[in-house]
């Protein structure tokens, strides 16, 4: 169990500065949408997908990769924060509806075809 704990522990912490450099360097050069949240929750979900299709039973592979790094370079709190930013005195409803149906329909497509694509 304590090496469980330490294996999410580092692969969180991997994700998560994974997740803040990539989100940090494409939203640099996009002001419309967070596009670099957009790809690191597709990337992987994406990759959640593939390693859960792969049901490789290597016993520090999920609490490592998935719970770990991936679960700390997708996020839903940054996603749902910039939404609530987006929801501002110049609230513009298009940009808005592309963006959050861009991440729901983007991470279950991607998490869904690369589970059957490795399955």
């Amino acid at each position: 169990m304590i090496m469980t704990m330490v294996l999410v522990m580092l692969g969180g912490g991997i994700g998560a500065m994974s997740r803040a450099l990539i989100s940090n360097y494409f939203n640099h050069f996009n002001t419309r949408l967070p596009v670099g949240t957009l790809i690191v929750n597709i990337v992987g979900c994406m990759l959640i997908g593939a390693i859960s299709g792969l049901s490789l039973h290597i016993k520090w592979m999920n609490p490592f990769f998935i719970t770990g790094i991936l679960g700390g370079l997708t996020t839903f709190s940054t996603l749902s924060n910039e939404l609530v930013g987006m929801v501002s005195p110049q609230f513009k409803p298009i940009p808005f509806i592309i963006y959050t149906l861009l991440q729901f329909v983007g991470a279950f497509a991607s998490c869904y075809f690369a589970y059957h694509l490795f399955q």
